[in-house]
């Protein structure tokens, strides 16, 4: 029987709590001990020059590494198994359950540049692949990796169903529209941290980045004399330099006491224009004169980021899909929470409308950045997202296929 005629059969991604070691060995076996101790040495050097809000920066974009260290100090590096298992480490052992069951399916060129690439700070572009590949193994369809080589290919192939079809991932992370990039304010929330340490205050710190700003850490100096002198004089709006300025909502210490479920909710985001970093005095399980940085930089006008969007698709679609197969692209938008931007968007349907000129795309399908809830003993990870069906393609029979969960 050729491969895309077998028939479903749905497979289980479920972990007891009891196998949670099993499967973090596996990861590590995957990667190799010796490239985690390297990857963990590297990123002991680079927060060693960085403070909190940069470290903050390094947890979203380096979680595996954050994960294996929190695993080695709970379970006394694993000769101790604790009564529950923190969220990050349930998560890291679902991951490691995709690896364990995908990397089977991958030549072995395309296993080492994963060992190499999910250590790196793009670690969540390539964990997208691997995920957008999950959901169809779950399904029961087979799942392929291309080789590497010197003509560009999809991430994969599925077959199954009746179904044969191609799939290309590409994820716009949070600086996607930013003229300022995410490390940068990280490092200048950090500077300003430390120098309102001395004075006892919390609350909120409004940042407004120019775009041609350029991170410098020997501003420190000038930073702190300059928000001496506007504490000092009660001043609550602060040029720091020509491409930074502050709105200081700021109060005496002491602040009320906060736990970390509470501290988490402060820094959300209110804004999607906006990126959140919160530091916090700590005390055990507690925090106390948490100050939250609210940053803000220019952004690429609605025209701007349709055009950016649809040309990053269109290459995808022209140079990785090939003509004479059906393809999907999967795109996830790191940031958005709620997927009726998506249908709101003249932008997206504009990019839509021009992507599907091209028959051999069966459909495109948007995600939203993953969100988590807890149902019993268990953890549910999703990410909101919309099917868009190209009414023009070659072929219907995938378009029409279930590719949501």
């Amino acid at each position: 029987m050729r491969l895309e005629n077998h028939p479903l059969s749905p497979r289980s991604n479920d972990i007891k709590d009891s196998e949670v070691p099993k499967y973090i060995e596996k990861l590590k076996r995957f990667l190799g001990h010796e490239a985690l101790i390297k990857a963990q040495a590297d990123l002991d050097k680079d927060l060693s020059h960085h403070g909190g809000c940069y470290r903050i920066w390094s947890q979203h974009f380096k979680p595996w590494l954050f994960a294996f260290r929190t695993y080695g100090q709970i379970t006394n590096n694993g000769t101790h198994i604790p009564y529950a298992w923190p969220t990050n480490i349930r998560k890291l052992a679902g991951d490691a359950l995709m690896i364990a069951s995908l990397h089977h399916c991958m030549p072995e060129a395309v296993r080492e540049k994963y060992r190499k690439d999910l250590l790196l700070s793009q670690h969540n572009d390539f964990i997208f692949e691997v995920y957008s590949a999950w959901h169809y193994y779950l399904e029961g369809y087979d799942v392929q990796w291309y080789p590497l080589g010197h003509t560009k290919c999809p991430e994969f192939r599925v077959q199954g169903d009746g179904l044969d079809f191609d799939v290309e991932c590409r994820r716009f992370g949070l600086d996607i529209s930013e003229g300022v990039k995410t490390p940068s304010m990280a490092d200048a929330c950090d500077i300003i941290y430390r120098s309102l340490l001395p004075h006892n205050r919390w609350g909120t710190v409004k940042a407004w980045f120019a775009g041609n700003f350029v991170f410098d850490p020997s501003c420190a100096s000038q930073w702190s004399q300059a928000l001496t002198r506007a504490l000092n004089g009660n001043h609550t709006t602060i040029q720091l330099d020509p491409y930074v300025q502050l709105t200081l909502e700021l109060m005496p210490s002491p602040s009320p006491t906060y736990t970390p479920k509470e501290l988490s909710d402060i820094a959300l985001e209110k804004d999607p224009t906006e990126r959140s970093y919160l530091q916090s005095k700590r005390n055990g399980e507690l925090g106390f004169d948490p100050i939250v940085f609210r940053c803000f930089a220019p952004r690429k006008t609605p025209i701007e980021l349709r055009d950016y969007i649809y040309k990053t698709l269109k290459e995808k679609v022209t140079t990785q899909l090939a003509s004479d197969r059906a393809g999907i692209i999967i795109i996830r938008f790191t940031g958005l929470r709620d997927p009726c931007v998506f249908n709101e968007s003249e932008g997206i349907r504009g990019a839509l409308q021009k992507l599907f000129e091209r028959p051999h795309l069966a459909a495109a399908i948007l995600q939203c950045d993953e969100i988590a809830e807890a149902d019993g003993n268990s953890i549910l990870y999703s990410n909101p997202s919309i099917v868009f069906k190209n009414p023009l393609t070659a072929f219907p029979q995938v378009a029409a296929a279930k590719h949501l969960s």
